[in-house]
């Protein structure tokens, strides 16, 4: 919804990560995330990840941060690689968080605050 855009979307830090685990996982590094959403990139292995439930905010000098997002699948497009030549097909992925618990909303302003950089 139009409303939804509305809000600031910041750049998360280097070392911060979005994990979608299902029987095959994502695992890719947010690129800007905002109190209604995230997007984050991820090598493209071509499997199909239609039964993935279950999301995940890594920081990688503190492990788990955030458990159980409940989220909504935006978009997934292939995004050019800033390496001409590697082989590996890069994907971003676009999520829409669903209903959070405020302790969930709590840590996501927190994430927000203190694991990202600027306005993307």
């Amino acid at each position: 919804s139009d409303e939804r855009r509305q809000q600031k979307r910041f750049k998360a830090q280097e070392g911060a990560f979005a994990a979608l685990v299902a029987q095959e996982s994502r695992l890719g590094q947010i690129k800007d995330i905002s109190i209604g959403g995230l997007s984050f990139r991820y090598i493209d292995s071509n499997e199909k990840l239609e039964n993935a439930d279950e999301l995940k905010i890594i920081l990688g000098d503190q492990g788990l941060y955030l458990d159980n997002l409940p989220f909504k699948k935006i978009s997934d497009i292939e995004i050019k690689s800033e390496f001409s030549f590697s082989s590996v097909k890069m994907r971003q992925i676009g999520l829409e968080f669903g209903e959070l618990t405020p302790g969930q909303q709590d840590r996501l302003n927190r994430f927000i605050k203190h694991h990202t950089i600027d306005e993307a």
